[in-house]
């Protein structure tokens, strides 16, 4: 039993005081009618009509129902209006969830125009690396790198990204790296490589640049590992070795002459296949108007190709 439906022909037959009356209000058969209001008193165990040839009465029961009834059918209508205009009009708190290094530059020097666009909205943004649970956490939107995540998530791409292997030029003349990447490691295993522990495990992934060759594993040993993006780029400007880095990550210190290209004819991925950057929210019928705007604006402000592959970085514009 759809108990809305069946309460809304209760208090339609109550006002007309017929079943037939009530069913060509609400546009249902007159036998549908009968149905809902025989399926209400039987869940709630009680008559709620008197029925005789000359229509229908409410029992003293029926009457008590009726108010409550009402006013609950009054309630349910403008709880769906102001829901109704609430969606079409932005508004409300929006936790979005972002990788620390990529928030930090791509996130939040767009926030204080997302923000003054739409001063109904607030944000809450957290900076996480971890996979999360949307719903358990009750993240609205998460910004993801890496492959297309499971199908129970709905995600949007925000950009590609394309990596590549990066040293500082003092590293670069005392350790004269060879020009491609060694299949078997042989060649890295004299050079000090700094991995990134949280998606590389103990490899790389590389092809030709611009190929559409497989991609193929590499083993690596390594002396440095670090959980943290911006944590690999700083030891990479410092001496530290070959570090492989996102190109969202790597134009700033690229410009500055900090940092040069190793293997360039090489392109590296993390996994066995192309990376990009996703915009995941979890799966619901409707997508709540602060979540589309907020996925509008962002692939608005990132742009095709993305922005950084095109002109200087948001945060050396400002």
């Amino acid at each position: 039993m759809n108990h809305l439906s069946a309460i809304r022909t209760f208090v339609s037959a109550a006002d007309h005081k017929s079943f037939s009356a009530a069913a060509k209000a609400l546009n249902i058969e007159v036998s549908t009618a009968s149905r809902h209001i025989s399926e209400l008193e039987e869940y709630l165990q009680v008559t709620l009509f008197n029925r005789s040839t000359r229509g229908l009465t409410l029992t003293e029961t029926g009457d008590f129902f009726y108010s409550h009834a009402r006013q609950l059918l009054l309630q349910w209508e403008e709880a769906r209006h102001l829901t109704s205009a609430l969606d079409k009009h932005p508004s409300g708190l929006l936790r979005i969830s972002v990788p620390s290094t990529f928030g930090r530059l791509h996130v939040m020097p767009f926030v204080d125009e997302f923000l003054r666009l739409h001063p109904n909205i607030s944000l809450d943004i957290s900076f996480n690396d971890e996979i999360q649970d949307l719903i358990e956490a009750r993240i609205d939107l998460s910004i993801r790198i890496g492959v297309l995540p499971d199908s129970s998530i709905h995600a949007r791409k925000l950009a590609s990204q394309t990596r590549a292997a990066w040293a500082s030029p003092q590293w670069i003349a005392q350790n004269s790296p060879p020009v491609a990447p060694a299949a078997g490691g042989d060649g890295q295993n004299e050079m000090n490589i700094v991995m990134f522990s949280r998606l590389h495990g103990a490899g790389w992934y590389t092809r030709r640049a611009g190929s559409e060759d497989e991609w193929q594993r590499i083993p690596i040993n390594y002396r440095l590992s670090v959980s943290d993006s911006a944590a690999m780029l700083y030891a990479c400007c410092n001496h530290a070795g070959i570090a492989v880095l996102p190109n969202w990550l790597s134009r700033e210190e690229e410009e500055k002459g900090h940092i040069q290209r190793v293997f360039p004819d090489w392109e590296f991925s993390m996994f066995p296949s192309e990376t990009a950057i996703w915009m995941l929210y979890p799966q619901k019928r409707i997508l709540p108007h602060k979540v589309r705007t907020f996925i509008d604006f962002m692939v608005e402000k990132v742009g095709t190709p993305p922005y950084w592959e095109v002109q200087p970085p948001v945060y050396q514009q400002q």
